[in-house]
């Protein structure tokens, strides 16, 4: 079986020339609620898609979409219901967003024209503030993060400007709730796909303290361990690394796929701290993204293989040329190999973990010289 997983999309429009998306499921991480009704929260950044662009969706191919993102609620409750509403129209399952926590927690169960079930799980840790759903409140399903901020004294005078140290763990309540939750769907399905939203865009990640969030790592594990074969992450708008932990595959960031900004827009109420954010759309990280396809045999571990794309200014997505190619397989498999120095990216974009390769790309090791944990 293979799946085939695309991050971050926002679909406006018909796109003019849309990549095909082969595959026994097709899982898309949709970044915006589908909603006639212009009522944006007061946050730095809202995006509203009209409920039409579901069709255009399902025609891409898309089967199944996680709404347990940071945007689901731009436009209130009333944003996420017509959401689900236009996807149900279409044919387009969902998860990560529900009338309740129990019905957002709970995921779908979609079964492929071969007949294997899939669990598809979605929850979010880039929370606003009553996004998450309740016993009585439609929301999202939250993971939340708890985080604090180190600063050593001696270096803040010594470099003065020095972004503080960001500490952060999962919290332990909902790390607990979610595991139950993939049990329970490892339980009922053959294979689960644990869809997250996490991580820091870009734009606003010291490179000192990136790519990854401290919490990360030992969440995706945990995440695994309790039984999903996939955890696909979504959020960082940008190519993140891969690893693989037991049986399972962690992918921490998918990158855009399509992104049409035209829903963009920024509250006149706002008014937030003075963050670059303009860079996120300038940046080639933003342009060079990926698609990930994933064997799932019988038995065994899942296969991954990445297929690099990049995004017009229109925000598009196309294959990449050779060029292209190249420097993206080569900043994954770089990025990949500081969490584990045995991968390596092969000529077709399959990904080996186990330090062989048939045919390897060129790719120089790591330069970055591995530091103490932080405690």
């Amino acid at each position: 079986m293979k799946i085939v997983l695309i991050g971050d999309t926002v679909l406006a429009r018909e796109p003019v020339a849309p990549l095909a998306l082969a595959g026994d499921l097709v899982i898309a991480n949709l970044e915006a609620p589908l909603v006639d009704v212009d009522r944006p929260a007061e946050k730095e950044m809202t995006i509203r898609l009209p409920t039409s662009a579901a069709g255009p969706l399902r025609a891409l191919g898309v089967d199944v979409v996680s709404l347990a993102t940071n945007h689901a609620l731009d436009h209130g409750t009333e944003g996420l219901l017509s959401t689900m509403h236009a996807l149900d129209g279409v044919g387009i399952r969902h998860a990560g967003g529900g009338r309740t926590l129990a019905e957002a927690d709970a995921g779908v169960i979609v079964t492929t024209a071969s007949g294997e079930r899939v669990a598809v799980l979605s929850f979010c840790s880039t929370l606003p503030p009553g996004a998450n759903a309740t016993a009585t409140r439609p929301g999202i399903a939250p993971l939340r993060i708890d985080q604090s901020f180190a600063v050593d004294g001696i270096l803040a005078q010594e470099q003065p400007g020095t972004p503080p140290f960001v500490r952060s763990t999962a919290r332990e309540p909902d790390v607990l709730r979610v595991e139950e939750r993939v049990r329970a769907a490892r339980s009922a399905a053959d294979r689960v796909v644990v869809c997250l939203h996490w991580g820091v865009p870009f734009a606003y990640l010291p490179p000192n303290q990136g790519p990854l969030a401290q919490y990360q790592q030992a969440l995706g594990r945990r995440l695994v361990d309790a039984g999903a074969d996939i955890v696909a992450g979504t959020h960082p708008h940008c190519l993140h690394p891969v690893e693989r932990w037991n049986d399972g595959l962690i992918l921490y960031s998918l990158g855009n796929f399509l992104f049409h900004t035209d829903g963009l827009r920024a509250p006149e109420t706002y008014f937030g701290l003075p963050y670059l954010a303009s860079r996120l759309f300038e940046g080639t990280p933003w342009f060079d993204s990926a698609v990930f396809e994933v064997e799932l045999p019988a038995t065994g571990p899942p296969k991954p293989r990445v297929v690099p794309i990049t995004l017009d200014a229109a925000g598009e997505p196309h294959p990449a040329d050779p060029d292209s190619t190249d420097r993206i397989r080569t900043q994954v498999e770089n990025a990949s190999r500081e969490l584990d120095p045995a991968v390596r990216i092969g000529a077709d974009g399959a990904i080996h973990f186990d330090g062989t390769c048939p045919v390897a790309t060129s790719v120089s090791s790591p330069t970055r010289t591995a530091l103490p944990d932080v405690p």
